[in-house]
């Protein structure tokens, strides 16, 4: 990767958490505590600490430990034939190369590179005795932190190398679990043995209904081909069209098809071999693939940390507003007076509650609509696919089976594999069309809900003045936002305050959090989609769904038909019948299932925007008691307070400045 242009970002992001931590510096001279500087400090140090966490998964010996060194251009981790990486192992930069060892209990032992290498290098022959040799020897080990002298690890990244996906199912889970934490997720592919039936599996079930847009796809080993395959170019061409077939449905980015940029052939270890001797990349096709991984690190993960950084110090220097003004405007009222103005304004803050309710109540009627109709479009799509079916499976390929092929068992079970096989092929073809139809009939009803929220947001925002202007006594005129970035409607506000600590974390940037509430409405879109064709596949071409049945329906069958080519016809009618009359109606016993997903997918939204309500409320009470204290405290006259006031504004708005020239130039 680009170590320049990380650490050209690595001095942005400094800079921004230098301007941002002089606002909480300026604070200290405040007449009255300032609950923000804290908040100020802890994003300014957050800024500073915050790394790229890039998490490469795959099988066993598709080569992510080759891949991993050769991006970091040294042999850091181990790498043989058989499976190697036997622990979650992080590479982040030191001053030496180390290694720790943390176990399960919190313990952490230290060792060298070598000896991490010699301990934590496998030494099974097969897979499944690679399983019970982690299980038994590595079982009290939780992870591996590696450090290394790297310029790529020193610029803020952290390069994370996972078990193969086929080792035992604990540490299987453990790695998929990792995921949506991630800022990057590099998926490798083997080109001698691509997309295997448990990296399509992977693929379907945990990747696709993340509904994340973080993902690379290399495939290494592709200088392999070359002795092989009869046609090396033709090899190539042809993994690229299947992978197009199978993975486009992971590379759309905002509606946008980004195969290009996240798919890549490479020669891993040509490039490790490159980097050692100096010599070029290019043969290697490797540059591609960093230019690409770095540019998302810095130009869309990078900016979006900056823009939340940028976020948080906006609503800390309205807070101050809001805080100085009322302090200002209540400087003629006694104690007592203002005890008896906040203890009158108690059913306004009942109102704050009462939009908080209805808020909860729009939004969960709004999911209750939404499962349904999402059932609906479903349901509707399965007729017709039942209508076609019958024409889908006459044109399916039985290669290599003749019709006295099915009088033995060998060839009957040939043929049910090559039906199954292809039905599952046509069925994903068929749900991947239907999620992409869905999203933008989500992504409106999303769009709609949002005008809906907005009102009620609006109508908070008048409670809430009215609160100001009877506690201060008369009305509290808040300056306005001076840029476009501060000027956020009442609704994102709410997303913003509700999760704008954990905006700065790698997961919740991956979840598709990246631009507050916009970038939440269209990441459940994506994530509901995914979770509800996969839920549709698993009911209907799971071990005991229908199409498991109708195979020994059709077997029996068999028994009775004719021999010759007339048999493979017979077979394939019985089959659509059976199989097209069924349809429908099992879908049916799974409506349950997939609206729980909806629901599932939508109801973080839900509690994102009524907590954040609710801690908008709870934060002008507190600003109401925090000014009631600082009157009864005060040591200076009212005219010192003001001027003290004035210089802590003025501070916070050329820091400011400072901050906007730095996040957005």
């Amino acid at each position: 990767m680009s170590t320049e242009a990380l650490e050209r970002f690595a001095a942005r992001r400094t800079a921004a958490a230098d301007h941002v931590e002089a606002m909480a510096d300026s604070l200290d001279a405040a007449p009255s505590p300032i609950a923000a500087a804290e908040v100020l400090r802890a994003a300014a140090t957050r800024a500073r600490a915050n790394r790229f966490h890039v998490v490469l998964v795959g099988a066993f010996s598709t080569g992510k430990s080759t891949l991993l060194n050769a991006i970091v251009g040294e042999p850091v981790l181990p790498v043989r034939v058989n499976p190697c990486t036997a622990i979650l192992t992080e590479l982040v930069h030191g001053t030496e190369p180390v290694v720790d060892v943390h176990g399960v209990d919190g313990a952490v032992e230290r060792m060298s590179t070598e000896h991490f290498l010699e301990t934590y290098q496998l030494a099974a022959d097969d897979v499944s005795e690679a399983g019970r040799e982690v299980a038994d020897r590595f079982g009290k080990v939780d992870r591996a932190v590696v450090h290394v002298p790297l310029p790529l690890l020193a610029k803020g990244v952290v390069l994370v190398d996972t078990p193969g996906l086929d080792d035992d199912p604990q540490r299987t889970a453990r790695t998929l679990d990792m995921l949506p934490r991630a800022d990057a997720v590099i998926v490798v592919l083997n080109a001698l043995r691509f997309l295997t039936e448990l990296e399509r599996q992977t693929i379907r079930e945990q990747l696709l209904p993340l509904g994340l847009s973080n993902l690379f796809f290399p495939v290494t080993m592709a200088d392999l081909l070359t002795h092989v395959a009869a046609d090396a170019d033709q090899a190539r061409h042809a993994i690229r069209v299947r992978a197009r077939e199978q993975l486009a449905p992971l590379t759309i980015v905002d509606e946008r098809d980004r195969f290009d940029d996240r798919f890549f052939l490479l020669d891993a270890r040509g490039a490790l071999k490159a980097r050692a001797s100096g010599d070029s990349l290019e043969a290697s096709g490797f540059e591609p693939f960093e230019d690409a991984l770095t540019d998302f690190l810095v130009d869309e993960r990078g900016r979006a940390q900056l823009e939340r950084l940028y976020g948080a110090a906006a609503h800390a220097r309205t807070s101050v507003r809001r805080q100085a003004q009322l302090d200002r405007a209540s400087a003629a009222a006694s104690v007592e007076e203002l005890e008896a103005r906040q203890a009158e304004l108690g059913p306004r803050f009942d109102e704050l509650e009462r939009v908080a309710v209805r808020v909860d109540r729009t939004v969960a009627h709004f999911i209750e609509r939404q499962k349904v109709r999402v059932w609906q479009d479903l349901r509707t799509h399965l007729v017709s696919l039942q209508e076609g079916l019958p024409d889908a499976i006459a044109d399916m390929e039985l290669p290599g089976l003749a019709g006295l092929d099915l009088l033995t068992s060998a060839g009957r079970a040939r043929a049910e594999a090559a039906l199954q096989q292809g039905l599952e092929t046509w069925f994903a073809h068929q749900m991947d069309a239907w999620r992409e139809s869905l999203r933008p009939k989500l992504t409106a009803a999303l769009d709609d809900l949002r005008v809906e929220l907005a009102a009620e947001a609006r109508e908070f925002d008048s409670v809430t003045d009215a609160i100001l202007d009877g506690f201060a006594g008369a009305h509290v005129a808040l300056p306005s936002p001076q840029t476009e970035a501060e000027a956020m409607d009442p609704l994102e506000r709410w997303f913003s305050v509700a999760v704008g600590a954990a905006l700065l974390s790698p997961g919740t940037i991956a979840a598709a959090w990246t631009d507050g509430y916009e970038g939440a409405l269209k990441g459940a879109a994506g994530r509901i989609g995914a979770r509800v064709a996969l839920v549709a596949m698993g009911a209907l071409l799971g071990p005991v769904g229908w199409a498991g049945l109708v195979m020994y329906a059709a077997v029996d069958l068999l028994l009775v038909l004719r021999t010759g080519g007339g048999q493979l016809r017979r077979l394939r009618r019985v089959f659509a019948d059976q199989v097209g009359g069924g349809l429908v109606a099992h879908a049916d016993a799974q409506r349950e299932a997939v609206e729980a997903q909806v629901v599932e997918a939508l109801q973080p939204l839900r509690e994102a925007v009524v907590a954040a309500a609710r801690s908008d409320a709870e934060e002008l009470k507190e600003l109401l008691t925090t000014t009631i204290t600082a009157r009864r405290e005060a040591a200076d006259d009212a005219e010192k307070r003001a001027a003290s006031w004035d210089a802590i504004e003025e501070a916070l708005d050329d820091a400011m400045t400072g901050l906007d020239t730095t996040v957005h130039t």
